[in-house]
């Protein structure tokens, strides 16, 4: 029967023997080259390689590197925000309101009295100027007085027409300087600088930021042109980034988003959240589930950092690569230590094994199908 099978069909059996032959081939090329197997980034090897060939600056992990400059730090203000001087909410400002009543005696009756026997003028809004204006009298400056200061102007100037006179001057709750407050937060908006807002926490006490992770909403402050940032943790933290308001300040609250991407043999691969900014290279593999007990190889995990943001010549171009040996306690601790930034890459090389138990697959794969190949033309 298998005769017959031949003398019918002898071209299809030929071809059959020669694709068996194509894949017992191809596979043999891929066990002596190693090419052409799926795999999720390099190999120990070809990381030296890139190395050697200048390509890359690969950094052995030790205490050394850990403490060079990798440690969050916490943010503070620049000295010029720092060191501002605090808002005289006594001295009136353009835009503030001041109520104005005046006690004449033996005088014109300039202003009718009520049934006290005072003049209340009303609330009076200091003009862009500075100036307030009082008739029969004209404008008075108030910019930069006291309430006692603008009262002893104003009875100087009613002394022309009243022969004894007494006046009060009371500020109103009219404020005419504010700061801005925008972004995430619950109660957003414009609010007015006083005794009781003349600080940062004063006002984010009120506008209430989101509680949700501190460490990661960004406090933006702009004020004449200038800007500076930090983390809502650090103003609860250090007093001194509790900074004097100023008239004009603009505050904004946002979520500082920052991301890690894991590679490799890990358990999950994708980008990461970074929740903290003490986020450790430990803390992105514990997130990703750790190494993959039957694809890694622990003395192969790298840090990849683009070339720009580690601590380096800032005219060097090359990525920074830190390597990372889990077979030894010491460096999974260091690994605990290392703190990673925003744009890093986790990649966990295969282990060799890997590869050679993918090739094994492949040449079985081949060589069951050469076997049912010949079997069928036998």
């Amino acid at each position: 029967m298998k005769s017959l099978a031949r003398e019918i069909f002898p071209a299809k059996v030929t071809r059959a023997r020669q694709c068996a032959a194509l894949l017992l081939g191809l596979a043999s090329a891929c066990f002596l080259q190693g090419c052409g197997l799926p795999r999720s980034g390099p190999m120990v090897s070809e990381i030296n390689a890139s190395d050697a060939r200048g390509d890359v600056v690969l950094v052995p992990a030790t205490a050394q590197t850990v403490l060079a400059g990798h440690s969050a730090r916490p943010s503070t203000f620049p000295p010029a925000f720092a060191h501002a001087a605090a808002f005289d909410y006594e001295r009136l400002a353009p835009g503030d309101g001041i109520d104005v009543t005046v006690f004449e005696r033996d005088g014109l009756a300039v202003y009718p009295a009520g049934p006290n026997g005072a003049s209340d003028l009303g609330e009076m809004i200091v003009d862009r100027a500075g100036d307030i204006y009082l008739p029969y009298v004209g404008s008075i400056r108030a910019e930069g007085l006291t309430a006692a200061e603008l009262r002893a102007a104003i009875m100087r100037r009613l002394s022309r027409l009243m022969t004894a006179s007494d006046v009060v001057v009371r500020p109103t709750t009219r404020r005419g300087q504010t700061v801005t407050v925008q972004g995430d937060l619950q109660k957003p908006g414009v609010y007015a600088l006083g005794r009781d807002m003349s600080r940062l926490s004063d006002v984010l006490g009120l506008a209430a930021p989101s509680q949700v992770n501190p460490e990661q909403l960004a406090i933006l402050v702009r004020r004449q042109g200038t800007e500076a940032t930090i983390r809502l943790a650090d103003v609860y933290r250090t007093r001194a980034n509790d900074i004097p308001l100023r008239p004009g300040d603009s505050i904004i609250a946002h979520d500082v988003v920052e991301q890690v991407v894991v590679l490799g043999a890990a358990g999950v691969q994708g980008r990461i959240k970074v929740p903290k900014r003490d986020y450790t290279l430990l803390d992105a593999l514990g997130d990703s589930r750790g190494l993959s007990d039957a694809l890694a190889n622990p003395r192969g995990v790298y840090l990849l950092r683009r070339a720009g943001t580690s601590e380096r010549e800032p005219g060097d171009a090359r990525p920074t690569v830190y390597q990372f040996d889990f077979t030894r306690p010491e460096q999974i601790a260091l690994a605990g230590q290392f703190v990673v930034h925003d744009g890093d890459a986790v990649l966990v090389s295969d282990a060799p094994f890997t590869q050679v138990q993918k090739l094994l697959s492949t040449f079985s794969a081949s060589l069951g199908t050469a076997r049912s190949v010949s079997a069928l033309a036998d």
